[in-house]
């Protein structure tokens, strides 16, 4: 029984030397900056932002778009739009 748990400890410290191997070989050669994550995650907040301000600016144009068909088509063409909700 005891042959058998030390089978097993060995078996276990070797698949975690061969993971660490794997994770090693796959990982960047230098090692980042402490800096790299508080960066990364302003970053993504200001991307997140920037990409907010341009569907409310998408939103913005397609209101005033919509606005001038209205105006143009009752104001030029006499078309009358009733909207009942």
């Amino acid at each position: 029984m005891l042959e058998q748990a030390f089978h097993l400890i060995r078996r276990t410290a070797a698949a975690a030397t061969a993971v660490q191997n794997w994770v090693a070989f796959w990982s960047p050669t230098w090692k980042t900056r402490a800096l790299a994550a508080p960066l990364a995650s302003v970053a993504a907040v200001l991307s997140l932002a920037l990409l907010s301000g341009i569907a409310v600016a998408s939103l913005t144009i397609l209101i005033v778009a919509l606005v001038g068909l209205y105006l143009l088509l009752t104001d030029i063409f006499g078309i009358s739009i009733a909207v009942e909700i």
